[in-house]
């Protein structure tokens, strides 16, 4: 069983590597025994039971909690905080029950002195590793009652030393690995952006000196796409309290008579094999639970973007000579970007207008799409649906459904505003528009994308009546709005894009198909930026392009192979200039694409092994395995890059993971053939050689 109950008072819950062990003392409050390796007896847990509680704030912080709360001598980062109307601030709880249904454990803790109650959820996924928890907040009385921090779970782990990581950056420079101590004190990765955003990520890595082999790590990602909070607190009393949820700065939910709220999920796991074991094990939840149906086990396509070549200079013309050249290519997916629609030269029109240019396109999108249906590719756009321009003709017939505060000027970024999704009239309009575009026209693959955080919360009902739930209700309205054309549509393709890498998380995945990781495509950036991407992230939702242009950091002489085997490592993408390139050029790219066809698969459905990492040494190498009964499913890729020769060192070992050491594999890279067993691959190596800079090896194994 996945829920053992030992006394009514002792919860273990069992995944097959994993076991979560919750109690209620004696004085009817919930705290955590254990989060580690699984344990099998329930039973041996039955002195947390028989703790007295606490009385006293020394005696509260020894408590890893299941629900903190503010007040009652409770003085660390509190998980509930709320307000009764009668000016009572503080949640002050009995456990009253609980329920189990199949794998899910429901436990309710009702306040001793107001009809209110919150139920903590668990969801134990016993193959998957994974254990899920959300909460809900009950008013079961007359009068109104003021939600002010309702974290989504809380989680204790026991001891000191520990490292916690997360992904910081910027526009161009997402994903940066960043690792800190958690000594005396908090630390905090939050969003305030109005979305994800680039600065931090709603997830959590807490280890002691693990590395991807080694060592305990406890991890979790929220699936929410709005103002999130993560809190790390080394508590005095040797343990680190972590809180992960909505963000509770300028956040208020009022519940009414008989009304609930529910939060996001947050997903949660433990690994006694380091980073490594972490990332298949969420890679491979998120697959088989959070992806889209549609797309479940199938592979992307390689698709061509226009965007580097014709920028807003959209026309007819020129868009048809690129898709003849990207089929050419082998291309799957011809994309064309921003420019397309009403009025759009530049970034300062046109955008909330979502139908074809009369000028760049007099006879609608049709013909194009049917020239580029007949070379045997599907067609994808561009768009950008929550924002506004001041000059197009939708903000011209609604100012008012621009986000800005009635007596000031209307901030501007990027020549844009933002749309105010909260107003169900502007989701409605949204859903019309961009419903229509995709019925009207044989469009297989929406760019999704937001280039601009959120500055101004004045929206549709704030004139009247202020309140402090602007921010969640923007997130429900982008999710309204993508939910609504995944279900008209399921057969179109969405990417979510946000200046980049923006809104890459767990609570965007159930909507959409692929993330765009960042803008920044030099090859050695992207490199670092996926890896640490890696880290939570499927690489099956990672989309990568090769470009040509010079990149952010002007590197002139980049190898198109190491530009091509960097985005190869996730699903590819195209956004070279394919009009000015020599037919040599654009042979070698044809053979790239051909190249990644054949192992694509194994890359995005396979498990992802990180071999070396630059942020360690010379090389970085990632090693992507399939398994199954038969022996033509033990396949393996490989790629190993150099970013610089050191000391005129050329050959490198490269020790591999996850084979079959029983299992003799030919091994082919760059027509090189050799057999060797799964168990010299992983304990011997393979032999790589890369000279001077940029250089890199591709190796394919298959079972014989």
């Amino acid at each position: 069983m996945s829920i053992s109950v030992y006394q009514e008072r002792i919860f273990m819950l069992n995944t097959e590597r994993m076991s979560y062990v919750i109690y209620v003392d004696k004085s009817g409050l919930l705290g955590n025994a254990y989060w580690g390796s699984r344990l099998e007896r329930v039973e041996d847990f039955e002195d947390a039971a028989a703790k007295p509680g606490y009385h006293n704030c020394s005696e509260s912080h020894h408590v890893m909690e299941e629900c903190s709360s503010y007040g009652s001598f409770h003085f660390k980062e509190p998980s509930v905080k709320l307000q009764y109307k009668d000016g009572t601030g503080d949640f002050r709880y009995r456990v009253d029950g609980y329920e189990i249904d199949g794998n899910v454990l429901s436990i309710r803790l009702r306040d001793v002195g107001y009809p209110f109650e919150v139920v903590l959820h668990y969801r134990v996924y016993e193959k998957e590793n994974i254990v899920e928890k959300w909460r809900e907040a009950r008013n079961l009385g007359e009068e109104p009652v003021m939600l002010r921090s309702f974290y989504s779970g809380e989680f204790g782990v026991p001891g000191t030393g520990y490292q916690s990581i997360n992904f910081t950056g910027f526009w161009g420079g997402e994903f940066q690995y960043a690792q800190d101590s958690l000594t005396a004190g908090k630390k905090v990765y939050e969003s305030r952006f109005g979305l994800t955003a680039h600065e931090a990520n709603p997830c959590f890595i807490v280890h002691r000196d693990a590395d991807e082999e080694h060592g305990d790590v406890y991890y979790g990602a929220l699936a929410y796409s709005g103002n999130f909070k993560i809190s790390l607190e080394a508590v005095s009393c040797d343990y680190v309290n972590i809180l992960a949820g909505i963000q509770d700065m300028d956040f208020e939910w009022e519940l009414g008579k008989g009304e609930r709220f529910v939060t996001p999920s947050v997903y949660a796991g433990y690994s006694s094999h380091g980073f490594g074991e972490m990332s298949r094990t969420m890679s491979g939840f998120a697959k088989r639970y959070l992806m889209p149906e549609e797309r479940a086990g199938k592979v992307l396509p390689v698709l061509y973007n226009s965007w580097c070549v014709t920028e807003f200079d959209v026309s007819m013309e020129e868009q048809l000579k690129l898709a003849e050249k990207a089929a050419a290519l082998g291309v799957e997916l011809f994309v064309m970007d921003d420019g397309w629609f009403q009025g759009r030269t530049c970034d300062k029109y046109g955008l909330g207008d979502w139908y074809p240019d009369t000028e760049k396109f007099p006879r609608g999108l049709g013909e194009l799409i049917g020239h580029v249906n007949d070379m045997g590719m599907k067609f994808g756009i561009w768009v950008e649906p929550e924002m506004v321009s001041p000059h197009s003709q939708l903000y011209r017939n609604h100012p008012d459904w621009a986000l800005h505060y009635e007596n000031r000027e209307i901030l501007m970024w990027r020549n844009q505003y933002v749309l105010d999704m909260t107003n169900p009239e502007v989701v409605a309009y949204l859903v019309e528009q961009l419903d229509g575009l995709l019925t009207e026209n044989h469009i297989e693959y929406i760019k999704w994308d937001m280039n601009r955080y959120l500055a101004e919360t004045g929206n549709w009902k704030n004139k009247e009546t202020p309140k402090r739930d602007f921010w969640y209700q923007y997130a429900q309205g982008f999710y309204s709005l993508a939910g609504e054309l995944r279900q008209r549509h399921p057969d179109v393709e969405f990417e979510a894009c946000a200046s980049g890498g923006g809104r890459v998380d767990y609570g965007v995945m159930r909507y959409f198909d692929e993330y765009w990781t960042s803008d920044n495509t030099d090859a050695l950036d992207r490199l670092y930026i996926q890896e640490s991407y890696s880290l939570m992230y499927p690489v099956r939702y990672m989309r990568a392009w090769v470009t040509d242009d010079l990149g952010m950091n002007h590197r002139t002489k980049v190898p198109l192979k190491f530009n091509c085997y960097a985005a190869m490592c996730g699903v590819l993408g195209i956004g070279m200039n394919i009009n000015a390139m020599p037919q040599e050029q654009l042979e070698e790219v044809k053979f790239y694409v051909e190249e990644y066809k054949k192992v694509r698969g194994i890359i995005q459905n396979g498990e992802l092994y990180r071999i070396a990492s630059m942020r360690e040494g010379q090389l970085q190498a990632v090693q992507y395995v399939t398994s199954g009964e038969s022996r033509d499913e033990l396949q393996s890729v490989v790629f190993v890059f150099s970013d610089r020769g050191h000391y005129g060192r050329r050959f490198f070992q490269i020790k591999l993971q996850g084979l079959n050491p029983d299992v003799i594999y030919r091994i082919e890279s760059e027509g090189i053939c050799l057999e060797r067993s799964g168990a010299y691959c992983m304990k011997v190596g393979l032999e790589t050689e890369l000279i001077g800079d940029y250089g890199c090896q591709m190796f394919c194994l298959k079972a014989i």
